[in-house]
């Protein structure tokens, strides 16, 4: 009798002591944006009785109070107070004692991690569970997030406010697919007249007089408005996005802006995103900024930009979450009225449209947002099996390279067989430097010429119908289209937050190659096919013409 209950006793003894491999640490951030790096931080996963854990970097170390335990995860701040004002919201311990309501740490000797190389050991009753050391294992960097998952850290570079959002694909109801500049302000405009209760509008730029009036009705009649822009874009604010945000506040919308300030900088590079979510059910996606240009009146000129209108609860939602996330960080700032006046309404030329909005049913939708999921854009180009249609405003070589790591997955496609045509735009400020679109047009089809891969490029002039080449899409199998606002540079994909949905249906594929076909063919721009040299073609004949007009006239005078 003695024996067995001993045995059971011994049995529950073993269940209330956790196994070595009960909690990791997860996530550490050890360059803060705090003075002397009091918000830096590290979390703990895992759950049960946290008796017995310690944390070192050899100089120091920290242990939990005796009896705490753990239920999911928990965050390890060094100054609770400076963690606070970085992040909004309380550390669950500190090391430092700086706020009652956060409990403290056991301390021994001076535990705090170094900014550039340091080393952490988690021990369970002195036994080492886990080991990581920077730079050897990530590399750190002022207001850096580094995230342990699945036995690997993570490669992707996240800033402290940042998200973390997963891909989701989800089946909409319908989808109404429209260009610009033939059929955006149609689509756009219906979208936020019909709007009945809330309307949000996360957007790089807005300039647009005739949208601003749609989006104020909207707001006079009692939907509730927010709109959240960039407080620094390229150049700073101008006087017209000031004047149209002066009368959008006076109608009743709410509108933020996200930019640096003091000490630390916005947790992305730009908001460079283009969408709007219309009754947690419509939710338009765009390559294009509400600009006149970018959404241009009814049968007049403008950008060439793509745009889907998507009837889902499910992306509705998706953005709907990316866009509160995005409104409740530390950079987001309410609008302060200015004098600017509200601008004047301007349009180009008339022109003839080619491309009708159209409506599909039942398609499968991704949202695609930058940097979370960013991966998913080289993801459908490597998955590419027969074809792959690239039209972009530009594509730059990364920092401190001349190459660009999507651009490579296009080449080595066209290496593997597949057909690939890349159209860049050809304005004059895309085109002057010493590495914009027409020498990187000239190296794809001085690398299709040399080494026989099937790549072509082309650059698209302003038209009588397309002010400029202004889109971020992408073509695949004629059976994938990416719609969306991330340029094929460094920040973008990386640094800036973006939005886009790969959509997964042969009718939209065959929607925007049409287009696509249409704009390669000279339908609506003019272009200049760089040789394999990086001089232009036509260039090229005039000057064969000029020397032959000029030899005749030397032969004539003999």
């Amino acid at each position: 009798m003695r024996s067995w209950l001993a045995a059971v006793v011994f049995v529950l003894a073993c269940l209330t002591i956790p196994s070595a491999s009960a909690f990791l640490i997860t996530e550490v951030c050890p360059d803060g944006y705090a003075k002397g790096d009091g918000d830096e931080y590290f979390v703990l996963s895992g759950s049960g009785s946290l008796d017995g854990w310690v944390v070192t970097d050899g100089e120091g170390s920290v242990r939990f109070p005796t009896g705490s335990a753990s239920r999911e995860s928990l965050t390890v701040a060094r100054d609770g107070a400076a963690y606070y004002d970085v992040h909004g919201i309380h550390p669950d311990y500190e090391i430092l004692s700086t706020l009652d309501v956060v409990p403290d740490m056991v301390s021994t000797g001076r535990f705090q991690m170094a900014n550039t190389k340091d080393d952490v050991t988690l021990l369970f009753y002195d036994e080492p569970v886990q080991f990581f050391s920077w730079p050897e294992d990530f590399s750190s960097k002022n207001g850096m997030i580094h995230v342990f998952s699945e036995g690997v850290w993570d490669e992707r570079i996240q800033r402290i406010g940042q998200s973390s959002f997963v891909p989701e694909t989800f089946t909409a109801d319908s989808v109404t697919l429209f260009v610009s500049p033939d059929s955006s302000f149609e689509v756009v405009n219906g979208v936020i007249t019909a709007t009945q209760s809330e309307m949000l509008i996360s957007m790089y730029e807005f300039t647009h007089p005739e949208l601003a009036e749609s989006v104020a009705d909207a707001a006079l009649r009692g939907v509730n408005v927010t709109l959240l822009v960039e407080g620094g874009p390229v150049g700073g604010m101008s006087s017209e996005e000031k004047g149209v945000l002066n009368y959008l506040t006076d109608a009743g919308v709410s509108i933020y802006t996200i930019e640096s300030m003091d000490t630390k900088p916005a947790r992305y590079r730009y908001l460079h995103t283009k969408y709007l979510v219309s009754d947690d059910f419509v939710t338009l996606v765009l390559s294009e900024n509400f600009k006149p240009t970018g959404i241009p009146l009814p049968g007049t000129r403008g950008n060439r930009g793509w745009g889907a209108a998507v009837y889902s609860t499910g992306v509705a939602s998706y953005f709907s979450k990316v866009f509160s996330a995005d409104l409740g960080g530390y950079d987001i700032y309410s609008y302060v009225r200015t004098s600017d006046p509200f601008p004047p309404s301007w349009s180009d030329e008339d022109i003839v449209v080619h491309f009708p909005a159209r409506s599909i049913q039942n398609v499968l939708v991704t949202p695609v947002i930058s940097p979370d999921t960013s991966h998913l854009i080289p993801d459908l180009v490597l998955s590419a099996e027969k074809r792959v249609d690239l039209q972009q405003a530009y594509i730059s070589p990364y920092p401190n390279s001349a190459r660009n790591i999507w651009l490579d997955y296009v080449l080595d496609a066209g290496g593997r067989g597949i057909d690939v045509r890349v159209m860049l735009d050809g304005m004059y400020y895309n085109t002057d430097g010493e590495h914009d679109n027409d020498e990187t047009a000239a190296n794809i089809n001085r690398l299709s010429e040399n080494d026989d891969i099937l790549v072509e490029a082309r650059l698209m002039h302003p038209s009588q119908s397309i002010t400029k080449l202004h889109n971020k899409g992408v073509i695949v199998d004629m059976k994938y289209v990416l719609v969306s606002s991330v340029n094929w540079n460094y920040n973008s994909p990386n640094n800036n937050r973006e939005s886009g949905i790969i959509i997964e249906n042969a009718d939209a594929a065959r929607y925007f190659s049409d287009v696509f076909d249409f704009d390669w063919n000279d339908g609506s721009g003019e272009f200049r096919i760089a040789a394999p040299g990086g001089v232009d073609l036509r260039y090229a004949v005039v000057v064969v013409i000029v020397m032959l007009l000029f030899v005749i006239w030397l032969l004539k005078r003999r």
